[in-house]
């Protein structure tokens, strides 16, 4: 609830004409929606673009915020209307695997089969159908609640559950099939 408070109070700062007010806001959810966008589109550029892009419509549109919801769900629900309308837009390429994360430097065995599960997930991830990758994201790395998720998605926490359920569920066929397996 503090959080809220705290970025309800920046909000209205920024709003009474306080223009550092939302800088803080930005210091603090920057690397999120970074985070966000980042999985969503598996480009570092993309990602930086998509990143500054929201917090420009957010700013924009901060007059609109109607403070029903938490300033994180509404900042997060722009960084995925912006991610999903610029990857629409750009259906044609193959996405890069960021190679610090796929293991491009020599590690243990153990690492580097660690490494290779992270790729397989997150090509799963990638075949999943948009409103399931979401949930996923949203839930599993993100950590939202059900709650939350739902408000950013935009539909109820019954269809957040069965997003992330067929999700997941998927995620383990797809990681199975290359000979690992997922214990949630």
């Amino acid at each position: 609830m503090k959080q809220m408070d705290e970025d309800i109070q920046f909000v209205e700062r920024y709003l009474d004409g306080d223009t550092e007010a939302v800088d803080a806001l930005v210091v603090k959810y920057q690397k999120r929606i970074y985070t966000i966008v980042y999985r969503m589109t598996r480009d570092v550029e993309d990602a930086k673009d998509l990143t500054q892009k929201t917090f420009i419509r957010a700013i924009e549109g901060i007059k609109g915020f109607r403070k029903e919801s938490s300033f994180k769900t509404w900042i997060y629900r722009i960084a995925i209307n912006t991610s999903l309308t610029h990857l629409k837009g750009n259906r044609h390429g193959e996405r890069e695997l960021d190679e610090s994360i796929m293991g491009s430097h020599p590690g243990t065995l153990s690492t580097i089969i660690e490494n290779e599960k992270r790729g397989f997930i997150r090509k799963g991830l990638d075949e999943l159908p948009e409103r399931q990758r979401l949930a996923v994201i949203l839930r599993a790395y993100e950590g939202l609640s059900c709650s939350e998720t739902a408000q950013v998605m935009g539909c109820s926490e019954g269809a957040v559950k069965a997003h992330y359920h067929h999700g997941v569920k998927r995620l383990k066929e797809i990681v199975k099939e290359k000979g690992y397996e997922i214990r949630t």
